[in-house]
């Protein structure tokens, strides 16, 4: 997956992101998590699949593939 900036966020972050858009009370943390989102990854789905992508990888990588 291209990443849009460049810069390859940690999952945790993202994670991060995706929970204060989906829990914070605070508009200003929602606002800034959507920017972020934004910034890095064009859209919340994409957010995700890279997630997704990230953990799959991960997964290889605790099996020894």
């Amino acid at each position: 997956m291209k990443i849009m900036s460049g810069y390859c966020p940690p999952p945790v972050l993202v994670q991060t992101w995706l929970m204060l858009i989906n829990l914070s009370s605070s508009d200003e943390a929602r606002d800034h998590a959507k920017r972020m989102i934004n910034r890095n990854f064009g859209s919340v789905d994409l957010a995700i699949t890279y997630l997704e992508q990230s953990q799959s990888d991960n997964m290889l990588v605790k099996v020894g593939m």
